[in-house]
């Protein structure tokens, strides 16, 4: 049997690198996927210290199983935050990005990048660019109130300029020769 996906499939240097890009990018929209739903289930986590003193510890494990189940979803982990309307729109942004970046990313790209032509490529990197741009400013926000919730210092950093600048070149950067 042929596997088609794979005839004519070779790496090279050049497809490695941006396919090191993409995996960056997707490292990025997991980690804002991931840290909104712990902040989704992060009401539930705290009530269970109170309660584990009632439960034996087969109760326990399955409240804490159902918990950690809950929010499997992204929409709704950010819907159950009930975000401010200024929120709302940053977090909207950023989970369509994630969702683009998570499905739609690597489409057209089975035979690797080598075959792109350069105005293609610019293209499709300057639109990876800015899909990550989006989940990182709304990763920011999902980060600050984390720390809200668990009392820790807040940091203007992840909002500036300069930090999502380091985050999108670690995410976007080319080895160069």
């Amino acid at each position: 049997m042929n596997n088609q996906i794979f005839d004519d499939f070779e790496r090279t240097e050049f497809s490695d690198e941006i396919f090191a890009i993409l995996g960056r990018a997707l490292t990025v929209a997991t980690r804002f996927d991931a840290s909104t739903k712990t902040l989704a289930r992060l009401p539930s986590f705290k009530l269970l210290p109170l309660i584990k003193s009632k439960l034996d510890d087969d109760e326990y494990e399955k409240i804490l199983e159902k918990i950690s189940s809950k929010y499997k979803n992204l929409n709704r982990a950010i819907e159950s935050l009930q975000p401010k309307e200024d929120n709302d729109e940053l977090l909207r942004q950023a989970r369509e990005s994630r969702n683009e970046l998570i499905h739609e990313a690597s489409l057209g790209a089975t035979k690797g990048f080598d075959y792109m032509n350069g105005e293609e490529l610019t293209q499709r990197l300057t639109h990876i660019e800015c899909l990550v741009l989006q989940i990182i400013k709304g990763e920011s926000i999902i980060s600050t109130i984390i720390s809200v919730q668990n009392k820790e210092s807040i940091s203007a950093y992840p909002f500036s300029k300069e930090y999502e600048s380091k985050y999108v070149n670690w995410v976007m950067e080319r080895f160069k020769k």
